[in-house]
């Protein structure tokens, strides 16, 4: 009897990237996209000023508004906001699954949304950044809470080790953005700052929050010198291709070939 074959098959289909979880205030600073190869379905990136790239990601908040902005089909524009800003997020026909969900919100209410990041170019040619969700929750304020918390230590990881972990993405942010992303260490101080000020008891449990734990990521931010460390070279960053989207192309991703309402309230 002839053996079995175990030699590892290739398969062409791609491996979902890990959704990265990150603030409004870095997110929509976050305005140069790239691909790692040529081929088409090569995933986009999004090189976030802290020095890492992100092709999914994992945002919470509270929706305040949901509108529909489309033309000829229906195109839900949400308002998601963090303790650090504003997060703009899209839905349209080809997002059946989110769409149906974000129909189901009633703001105001606390969210979670794992979905893609998106560029797109404004008329004035600024770069604005949207979300493209794939699936969105309803949360209640422990959760939220515990997004905050998560999102500050993972934006501080990146601040402090993201030149030893991914040096060609940390390179190419500090040329495209002129900085090494060290002032979003302050960011996160912020939203753990204000997480302490505003539910450091939380009332829907009658539990105090752990001060101790958010005392100590204050206590490391202040610590951690922010001065910018000065400009590295981009070399290893040469197969990194500019893949900034223009309205209409995230408008025909998305369902809506007019493009995206890029109007902010």
């Amino acid at each position: 009897m002839a053996a079995a074959d175990t030699t590892p098959q290739q398969t062409d289909v791609p491996t979902r990237e890990v959704a990265k979880r990150v603030f409004a205030a870095e997110l929509n600073t976050a305005t140069y996209t790239f691909k790692t190869s040529q081929d088409e379905r090569a995933p986009v990136y999004v090189a976030l000023p802290t020095g890492e790239r992100a092709n999914r990601i994992c945002i919470a908040g509270t929706v305040t508004d949901i509108e529909d902005v489309g033309e000829s089909a229906e195109y839900l524009r949400a308002r998601v906001v963090d303790p650090t800003g504003t997060f703009w997020v899209y839905a349209g026909e080809y997002q059946t699954d989110a769409l149906k969900q974000l129909k189901k919100v009633q703001a105001p209410e606390f969210i979670t949304i794992v979905g893609k990041p998106r560029t797109y170019k404004t008329d004035d040619g600024s770069v604005n950044v949207s979300v493209v969700p794939e699936d969105v929750g309803v949360i209640d304020l422990e959760t939220r809470n515990a997004w905050v918390y998560e999102t500050a230590a993972r934006t501080l990881e990146r601040v402090h080790s993201a030149r030893e972990t991914s040096p060609k993405v940390a390179a190419l942010a500090r040329e495209q953005y002129g900085h090494d992303g060290s002032s979003f260490a302050h960011v996160a101080a912020f939203a753990l700052q204000d997480l302490l000020n505003v539910s450091g008891h939380d009332a829907m449990s009658g539990t105090s929050l752990d001060e101790e734990a958010f005392e100590k990521r204050l206590l490391e931010v202040e610590s951690e010198d922010s001065a910018e460390s000065s400009g590295g070279d981009v070399d290893d960053a040469a197969d990194l291709e500019n893949e900034s989207l223009s309205p209409e192309e995230l408008g025909k991703q998305l369902g809506d070939p007019s493009g995206v309402d890029s109007e902010s309230d």
